[in-house]
């Protein structure tokens, strides 16, 4: 089974970041672009965590839901960083699976995604919106989204790890000059990092 979901999770990657960087796949075979780097560095991820969540919860609901979270953030992460924006059919669709995973899994506590959903996400898109940008709206939808897949416990959680992970990168580029008060780093892959850390650092 290790070896079945871990073959399931390189061809997710492969698939999603294919699809996330709008590649022609004759085209990449041949010219060798730098986009084969970000699919494989992308698909191995994906084989890494799948493996790894599958080894800690088993083929369980609980799997499943951290499964696509992993597969949105990754999928996210592609585009926040390549073309600072996040696709919005990948958050439509793991809202889907959400939903059917709230209706077959009695394990769910609904109140729990719901309230991780429409409040943590729906307090981000308020401040998004009333502060112009601040918080950047895609941004406020992962995280929306990650409450109704995981809880609205564990949205604000990897909130505020990812917060203080990109306060903590920012000021080492600031401080190397990278990067200036004004420049905005994108937000997912530190959303990601802070999924990865309370999922197997803890």
């Amino acid at each position: 089974m290790t070896i079945i979901l871990g073959a399931i999770g390189i061809l997710l990657g492969l698939i999603t970041s294919i699809y996330m960087l709008h590649i022609n796949i004759r085209e990449l075979i041949i010219k060798h672009n730098k986009s084969m780097y970000i699919i494989i560095a992308s698909s191995v991820f994906m084989m890494i965590i799948t493996v790894l969540l599958y080894k800690r919860y088993g083929l369980t609901y609980q799997f499943i839901s951290l499964e696509i979270t992993a597969w949105l953030l990754i999928s996210i992460s592609i585009t926040d960083i390549k073309y600072k924006e996040v696709n919005i059919n990948i958050i439509i669709f793991s809202v889907i699976l959400g939903v059917i995973l709230l209706v077959i899994n009695q394990n769910i506590k609904w109140y729990e995604s719901l309230i991780g959903l429409f409040g943590i996400g729906g307090i981000l898109v308020g401040i998004s919106y009333i502060t112009k940008g601040s918080i950047g709206m895609g941004d406020a939808y992962v995280i929306g989204v990650t409450g109704l897949l995981l809880g609205y416990k564990m949205a604000i959680a990897i909130l505020l790890y990812s917060l203080v992970l990109s306060s903590i990168l920012g000021i080492i580029l600031m401080i190397l000059g990278k990067v200036n008060r004004k420049t905005r780093l994108p937000m997912v892959p530190f959303i990601l990092s802070a999924f990865i850390i309370i999922q197997f650092m803890q």
